[in-house]
């Protein structure tokens, strides 16, 4: 048995459709002949007699109307699935998965969102909060499309967009003392009680190693996973902290009091993904973050007023 082709099936069900060769013809802008030879060529291919003659040109037979209604599902088909693919490539459609760790989900992240929700409202998103070192992982084994972390971070199998640099600040509860000081500086902490992240987290190293470098002592006697959690100790008096300048919700806190932080402890807020693998919808994403990373920073500042 001869395959046919999609040309022959055309064919077949244009001069089911119109009622006859010439206006099949005309509709698939070829030649009579042609789509007769089409025909013959399809015929001897399914092989059984499609066609008789008649007063009114061709007139299918029992068989080839069956054929049609199996012919007329397939172009159907054909049909939604270029409705789709107008869909994918309109982005009308589409789910961007996102990691990111607690000051970025909790705060900065959600706007983002939101404001690029407005943009494309049909786009999907799923966001992840994740700790820094799994984020990079998902991103590589694709588990999530793109990622928000601290820089630096040592993964290859990923790019990285470095979008802004902050710097830390230094939080304790409504009313302290030091609330008094425009700014603190590291000495202004010594013996006071300090609320940390738990060992073994990089800014947990940073803190410590700043004040250390300095011979300052901390009572460090309260610890918390995320800046979330380490601001709600803190608005309940356990202590003061050094906390991401980038979840700005706390600072709206009545019950806090945020100050810049000296020596400036700076943090870096990325990007990351495998840009080779992203999705029509991950890619708007992502290119939507990166033309706005320069008014991150003035989002920043007006949340938190």
């Amino acid at each position: 048995m001869k395959r046919f082709n999609v040309r022959q099936i055309e064919a077949f069900r244009a001069i089911i459709t119109l009622g006859s060769m010439t206006k099949a013809a005309e509709s698939l802008g070829i030649s009579q002949p042609a789509v007769s030879r089409l025909m013959v060529d399809f015929q001897e291919a399914v092989g059984f007699k499609l066609f008789r003659r008649s007063r009114g040109g061709a007139e299918p037979t029992e068989d080839a109307r069956r054929l049609f209604e199996l012919v007329d599902k397939f172009f159907v088909g054909l049909d939604e699935m270029n409705e789709e693919v107008r869909s994918i490539k309109a982005l009308a459609s589409g789910t961007v998965t996102i990691a990111a760790m607690g000051p970025y989900d909790n705060g900065l992240l959600p706007e983002i969102v939101a404001r690029f929700r407005e943009d494309y409202p049909d786009i999907s998103i799923r966001l992840e909060s994740q700790p820094q070192g799994r984020i990079s992982e998902w991103v590589a084994t694709r588990r999530a499309d793109i990622g928000f972390v601290s820089l630096p971070i040592s993964n290859g199998q990923v790019t990285v967009h470095e979008l802004l640099t902050m710097p830390a600040l230094c939080v304790m509860p409504a009313g302290h003392r030091l609330a008094e000081k425009t700014e603190i500086k590291a000495e202004d902490l010594a013996d006071a009680s300090f609320v940390s992240f738990p060992r073994g987290a990089p800014f947990r190293f940073e803190t410590d190693s700043l004040f250390e470098k300095r011979g300052i002592d901390r009572r460090l006697r309260t610890e918390a996973t995320t800046h979330e959690a380490v601001c709600n100790l803190v608005a309940s008096g356990l202590g003061i902290s050094i906390v991401s300048p980038f979840s700005p919700h706390l600072r709206r806190n009545p019950r806090l009091e945020f100050r810049p932080f000296l020596p400036a402890m700076p943090i870096t807020l990325g990007m990351i993904a495998d840009e080779e693998t992203l999705s029509i919808a991950a890619q708007t994403f992502h290119a939507f973050v990166l033309k706005r990373a320069a008014l991150l920073k003035d989002s920043l500042k007006t949340t938190a007023g």
